[in-house]
């Protein structure tokens, strides 16, 4: 009994000791942070090697697939490709989650970096190599140089029909990829099968019929079920019925088909090339079952083409954007680039440590025989990651009571693992967040912004962190004409500063293709309060500038109206809008007009530059503005803002802001 409670003792004293280092050294591993963890994506491999490929899907929330066989040995060429990828990959992301029927959305360069939402890369794995541009939806959109849409199929992770909208991206008149969409058709074809005063059916531009809903028994007119085109119907009807439905046109027909004959309404669906007929339907129901659908892919068309210029944009500074991110990355070159495996380097450290005592102390206390031998492989299993381990006994007293004690051990080890690990993804999903919006604030609002032939370009926003809810833009187009642009978004935050991505590609799309301020901003409010589902409205200035009679055309959405300082002194303000976008489908909004003189200062500015206060609550104001403006309207753009960034500053002190404060000064050349 002497000998057996001497062992029970230096059993619990060796289980002491384990438990005290385990103690000891867990300590540090719960002080391990995400920022120690993750300080340069870039510098964290992924599983197949690609460094690139990885950091930018943990920094865009996408997934990243490198034709044809993953991202194995990224070029420089491609690295570049992916950094400038970074700002459309998130507008790809904005559109397909505001977007209900879409299921997938990519953009596939022609160098071979895809970039989808949702990341659907480790199921890409499964088939690799996989090469998208030998896919039909690119190779269509290639062929033609323009959006198309491919027939409709079965999507196989889904199970619903489906069909692609697939637009080309070119910069400089060269094919540089293809945006891509999947879009569901589960809730039409719900749709089609509700519509109880007929039988509808799609027919696509080759007269085939593409959707229908199941049919009955007794079901009257078996030949528009016929396999192949209905163009090439023995009845000659029918494929006269067809031929009107394939050039587009609306109307009437009655046609005798084998089992009595049929009235066929039928309407066009432009945006996809289809028809819609309704056997036994009326023309009012075709018309607007068919305007219903044609809206749906009409905006879905209208996406992928903004991404596709958007896309195009970024991709023709995809050098200039890559040597930046390099000479950024230097500084911080790797900055916890092995820290990804901290957690579990501590713990093998720790556990090895603890491994090595009880190897020691064996060595020194030969009488503890099969105990430590147990303890040993026990704590080798843990080391080696297996957190079940336990320790195996000869079932006496001392074996079972040391057993509880280790089993209570690994389960603490456990918990304190799954804290470290709670603690990691909430700080990394804060950091990640932050990442973001920084990225999406400098998209919106950069430091250096395009100069305009025979004017001075100078812009100021003292928006902090991830507060940005405005942007400006400045871009030339054909014609020798040029837009500068300004908004700000109702919300806060992130969402906030996604939607003014968004907008700020759909602004640049409207304006080249209507050429009218008015209309462009018009068609961005269809989109705007389409896509946006959580409320914010947007308020817009867009001016377009005639460079060579210096006329300059706008339309103001809801904006705080711009004003203009002369030559001479007089100040006039542009006036004339609607209210902003995002309150209603339709705003009512005309196109104004304005010369713009020699040595005349346009000033474009949000309601935030003239709230800022200082210490007594008394706010900047409208008139200190102006003052300032005409004090120094005979110095330069970049010359007067300098001084009014100063007057805004003087005027704020230490106080801390709740305004976001941006503006943008444009001046004509003398």
């Amino acid at each position: 009994m002497t000998k057996i409670s001497s062992f029970n003792g230096l059993g619990f004293r060796l289980l002491a000791l384990i438990l005290l280092a385990a103690q000891v050294l867990l300590g540090p591993i719960s002080a391990v942070s995400f920022l120690e963890m993750g300080g340069d994506a870039d510098a964290v491999p992924g599983e197949n090697g690609s460094t690139t490929a990885k950091g930018l899907a943990e920094a865009l929330a996408a997934g990243v697939w490198i034709a044809p066989d993953g991202g194995d040995n990224v070029s420089e060429g491609l690295r570049e490709t992916l950094l400038s990828l970074s700002g459309p990959a998130r507008i790809l992301r904005i559109m397909v989650q505001e977007e209900e029927v879409s299921e997938l959305g990519y953009i596939g360069t022609s160098d071979g970096v895809l970039v989808l939402w949702p990341d659907i890369t480790e199921t890409l794995r499964l088939i690799a190599p996989f090469d998208y541009r030998e896919r039909p939806w690119y190779l269509e959109a290639a062929r033609a140089n323009e959006t198309i849409w491919t027939k409709p199929y079965l999507n196989q992770s889904t199970g619903n029909l489906a069909i692609t909208c697939a637009t080309p991206i070119s910069v400089g008149g060269n094919l540089t990829g293809v945006v891509g969409m999947d879009v569901s058709l589960a809730e039409l074809d719900s749709d089609l099968a509700n519509i109880y005063s007929g039988y509808p059916f799609l027919l696509d531009g080759q007269g085939v019929v593409v959707m229908r809903p199941d049919i009955s028994e007794a079901f009257l007119w078996e030949e528009i079920q016929a396999p192949g085109s209905l163009l090439d119907s023995k009845n000659s009807e029918l494929a006269e019925l067809a031929e009107a439905m394939v050039r587009g046109e609306n109307g009437t027909s009655f046609v005798r088909l084998g089992k009595g004959s049929a009235r066929i309404a039928y309407a066009p669906l432009p945006s996809v090339g289809w028809s819609l007929a309704v056997t036994s339907g009326d023309q009012e129901l075709a018309a607007a079952k068919a305007s219903q659908y044609d809206q749906l892919f009409r905006r879905i068309s209208g996406q992928t083409e903004i991404l596709a210029l958007e896309t195009g944009e970024a991709l023709k500074d995809r050098g200039r954007v890559a040597m930046i991110t390099s000479a950024g990355r230097q500084d911080g070159e790797g900055k916890g680039a092995g820290a990804t495996a901290t957690l579990p380097l501590i713990i093998t450290a720790a556990l090895s440590a603890i491994l090595a005592g009880v190897i020691g102390f064996r060595a020194g206390r030969n009488t503890l025989g099969p105990m430590v031998d147990n303890v040993a492989r026990a704590l080798e299993g843990i080391g080696r990651g297996d957190l079940d381990s336990k320790i195996q006994g000869d079932g006496s007293r001392g074996m079972r009571a040391l057993g509880k004690a280790f089993d209570e051990m690994t389960i603490d080890l456990k918990d304190q693992i799954s804290l470290i690990e709670k603690r990691s993804f909430e700080a990394g999903r804060s950091e990640k967040e932050q990442e973001v919006s920084e990225e999406v604030k400098r998209f919106l609002l950069p430091e250096r912004i395009p100069q305009v032939e025979g004017y001075q370009v100078a812009t100021l926003s003292l928006a902090e962190g991830r507060e940005c809810c405005h942007f400006y833009d400045v871009f030339e187009m054909e014609e020798a004409k040029a837009v500068v642009v300004m908004a700000e978004i109702s919300g806060k935050g992130l969402s906030a500063a996604m939607v003014a991505a968004l907008t700020r590609s759909l602004i640049r799309a409207a304006t080249r293709r209507f050429g009218d301020p008015a209309k462009a901003l018009r068609e961005t409010n269809l989109h705007i309060s389409d896509n946006v589902k959580n409320g914010m409205m947007v308020s817009c200035f867009c001016g377009m500038l005639d460079l060579s009679s210096h006329a300059m055309n706008y339309a103001n959405a809801g904006h705080v109206p711009p004003f203009i300082v002369s030559s001479d002194g007089f100040v006039d303000t542009l006036v004339g809008g609607a209210i902003s976008m995002g309150a209603l489908d339709h705003i009512d909004l005309e196109m104004e007009g304005w010369m713009i003189d020699p040595g005349d200062v346009l000033v474009i500015y949000n309601d935030s530059l003239i709230e800022v206060e200082n210490e007594n609550n008394e706010r900047f104001g409208t008139e200190n503005l102006i003052t300032l403006v005409k004090g120094n309207r005979e110095r330069s753009a970049q010359d007067i803002m300098k001084e009014m960034e100063k007057a805004i500053r003087d005027h704020m002190g230490s106080q801390s802001q709740r305004f976001d404060p941006a503006v943008m000064i444009v001046k004509r050349s003398v």
